[in-house]
């Protein structure tokens, strides 16, 4: 199983000065991105050079579309008028995750959630949020439990009810 991580995920740990670590926890639990997300976050006026530098030395794995699969037939419908540069990269993500039982869709922006809600019909975990993302990188020993509360804080989401008393209990 691969985390497969929206543009909106690696840009929290952009945002809170994590990425090291973001490295680190992807050499030990395999973590990847689609190839648009990567366009995306390069594109990104604010982290986009910071991202560039990084993203070689990440561990993340950049997964294409391949030209004729399924992922590209379910990518090309959801693009639907209106849908911005921006919106492709998280698409891309959901057609590939539902294309390939590996993946898990690991996301924080609502409107790709709840895309991944109806396109993920496959048996067997799908998608995930950041919250639970960042619990399994902690609990797996991937991550340190403060770097997964700074993520948390930075990136201005709710905070789970779950999060206190797990950050709170003795490992």
């Amino acid at each position: 199983m691969t985390y497969l991580l929206d543009t909106q995920v690696v840009s929290y740990f952009l945002q809170a000065r994590r990425e090291v670590e973001l490295a680190a926890a992807a050499s030990r639990v395999p973590c990847a991105i689609a190839e648009l997300v990567r366009d995306e976050l390069l594109e990104d006026p604010t982290r986009g050079a910071l991202f560039g530098r990084w993203l070689p030395t990440s561990h993340l794995a950049v997964s294409a579309i391949e030209v004729g699969s399924p992922a590209e037939a379910l990518w090309l419908r959801l693009q639907q008028p209106g849908v911005t540069q921006r919106g492709r990269g998280e698409r891309a993500s959901i057609a590939l995750a539902a294309a390939s039982h590996d993946y898990v869709f690991a996301g924080m922006d609502k409107g790709s959630m709840w895309i991944a809600l109806r396109e993920l019909w496959a048996p067997g975990e799908r998608i995930i949020s950041l919250p639970v993302l960042l619990r399994r990188l902690v609990d797996g020993r991937a991550l340190a439990g403060e770097i997964a509360d700074d993520v948390m804080r930075r990136s201005n989401q709710i905070v789970p009810t779950w999060w206190a008393d797990w950050r709170s209990a003795p490992d």
